[in-house]
């Protein structure tokens, strides 16, 4: 096989990616207590959802959250709000965030019902390895596990991206123009 299947095109790819995080972190999201995922490269703004893979001893990709597109620290740029873990070292340039200049607001976590386990990704889903930085979610994932069954463990939007398309899916077009 010449191609990773995560690295190959697949419908939905461009939405949901997966990223490495350590649990501790990911905890700080899932407690509210870090509202921005900090990052020293732009994802794709077509990116919508990161599935994130919790490290060793998990080795699995556990939640899913919505994300907004980046936010930089351009002069001009409104800084972030200073309501989460992060975000002040973020807008001062603390030295210790030297280089991580774009940050992408947590909108929702969802933990998915069945951890997407490593051996897993690897034997039915052909992944290499543990992903060591963004990877598209293959197609055969998106099949398998769909975000909008997963566990929502909060949202700060009235209805998460995810509710939205499919609420979008199945409510017929009612706008006549009135």
């Amino acid at each position: 096989m010449s191609s990773t299947p995560a690295k190959k095109k697949a419908k939905g790819q461009s939405e949901d990616a997966i990223l490495p995080m350590t649990d501790g972190y990911m905890q700080q999201i899932v407690r509210r207590e870090k509202n921005y995922e900090f990052r020293r490269y732009r994802i794709s703004s077509s990116v919508k959802r990161i599935w994130f893979y919790l490290n060793a001893p998990h080795s699995a990709v556990v939640y899913i959250c919505d994300i907004d597109p980046a936010r930089a620290r351009n002069p001009g740029d409104d800084p972030l709000p200073e309501d989460g873990l992060g975000n002040r070292k973020f807008n001062t340039r603390h030295p210790d965030w030297d280089r991580y200049d774009f940050a992408y607001k947590v909108r929702s976590v969802r933990k998915l019902t069945a951890p997407l386990h490593l051996k897993e990704m690897k034997e039915r889903f052909g992944m290499k390895g543990a992903p060591r930085s963004l990877v598209y979610v293959p197609s055969e994932v998106l099949e398998k596990v769909k975000p909008e069954e997963q566990e929502l463990l909060w949202t700060d939007d009235e209805e998460s991206t995810l509710d939205r398309e499919a609420h979008e899916q199945k409510a017929p077009c009612t706008d006549r123009g009135e």
